[in-house]
């Protein structure tokens, strides 16, 4: 069995990832890696999270069913949250979007890894 930073340290391998975060559902970070230190990975496992609450939310009111993932493109990057199921979500910040369909495909076969790791699945 591989432990919560070998799993996120899959996320770093793909180009252009810069920083991949496990955090629970109440907005504290379980575990994070990066490759360039600059973004405090506190701040952002807890307003990404508080993101995912609002997509949430709005998933429900417009009856959409519930959030899949929530990508946020900005001037320089990317940032995607990714659920994995109701205790905890992988955030991940890119230099760009070449690549979000790969990292979007590791979350969804890492999924069970990570939670198994939590000791959560």
């Amino acid at each position: 069995m591989v432990d919560v930073k070998q799993a996120l340290g899959r996320f770093l391998s793909v180009p252009g990832v810069r920083q991949a975060i496990l955090v629970g559902r109440d907005g504290l970070i379980i575990d994070g890696i990066t490759r360039e230190g600059k973004e405090d990975m506190e701040a952002v496992g807890a307003l990404m999270t508080a993101n995912l609450n609002t997509a949430e939310a709005l998933g429900k009111e417009i009856a959409r069913g519930s959030v899949v993932g929530v990508i946020a493109e900005y001037e320089h990057g990317l940032v995607s949250v990714d659920p994995l199921g109701e205790f905890a979500l992988v955030v991940t910040l890119f230099d760009n979007a070449s690549n979000l369909a790969r990292v979007r495909h590791l979350v969804k076969t890492s999924r069970n890894e990570i939670l198994e790791a939590l000791d959560i699945s």
